[in-house]
């Protein structure tokens, strides 16, 4: 009789727990930031068309006083943007995320991320 209710017990236990742990997943995913006027799909397949979406976004909405992306975090940044072309890891935690803007690779997209993890500077390099 004692190790029916213990049984019962445990399952009670294991439901609430397994229903906790799937809130906890799902609760940590990330979305991308509403951007007007950029489109992640269309960022995602510039590179393949050869056109100047990259470019063109990059400069309007992405770099400078007027960056939507500042102080978004590195998740978000991934959700956006997608995966980084190349990504490095400097002193101090820094953190590089770099993506090719044009077909060539003649210029690309830096984007420095705090010890945060949060965006902090987002230029233009030129590679060649």
């Amino acid at each position: 009789m004692v190790t029916i209710c213990l049984t019962k017990v445990r399952l009670h236990y294991m439901k609430h727990f397994t229903s906790l742990l799937l809130l906890l997943v799902f609760s940590s995913c990330y979305k991308a930031p509403k951007i007007e006027g950029f489109s992640g799909n269309t960022w995602n397949e510039s590179l393949e068309n050869c056109d100047d979406y990259r470019i063109a976004k990059s400069k309007e909405v992405l770099i400078g006083g007027n960056s939507q992306i500042l102080t978004i975090n590195q998740n978000e940044l991934q959700e956006l943007l997608g995966t980084p072309d190349q990504h490095q890891l400097f002193n101090r935690n820094q953190k590089f995320f770099f993506y090719n803007l044009d077909c060539d690779s003649t210029a690309r997209l830096s984007v420095r991320f705090d010890a945060l993890g949060r965006v902090k500077e987002v230029t233009i390099e030129q590679t060649q």
